[in-house]
């Protein structure tokens, strides 16, 4: 016997027209029996919430225009919606370097290639002085 996940998940690629939405897998629907005649469903990301339309298995309208320019989704783009329960879903945004949004930043590589920068100096400055502390004891 195949037991559900505590929060099923799907994924959905940004493609040209999400702007209008984005729909809910066709195996998905399978966690969201007796959930039919729900018509709104709770996008979370950041500790926000938005509430969107649900129109069949289509989320749109609503606040859907308001969550995409929140989080400036792009072509390219992938999410991925972990249902909670009650038609909420905690949304992750991945970016086309296949990283996390919220784990990947563009200020965090700059900040994490200047601090690499200055431990391989620190690395080679190490280096060099335990060498030269072998060579002295070597003359002794």
């Amino acid at each position: 016997m195949k037991l559900p996940p505590k929060k099923p998940r799907f994924f959905k690629p940004i493609l040209p027209g999400f702007k209008h939405g984005l729909k809910i897998p066709i195996g998905f629907l399978k966690y969201l029996k007796g959930q039919e005649h729900v018509t709104c469903a709770v996008l979370k990301r950041d500790g926000k919430k938005w509430r969107v339309q649900v129109n069949g298995r289509k989320l749109e309208e609503g606040n859907w225009g308001k969550f995409v320019e929140e989080f400036d989704l792009q072509v390219g783009n992938l999410l991925v919606f972990s249902h909670e329960g009650n038609m909420e879903f905690e949304i992750s945004i991945f970016d086309s370097s296949q990283c996390s949004r919220a784990e990947y930043t563009q200020e965090d590589v700059v900040e994490d290639e200047v601090e690499v920068d200055e431990e391989e100096e620190e690395e080679e400055e190490y280096e060099v002085e335990e060498e030269e502390d072998e060579y002295e004891v070597e003359e002794e």
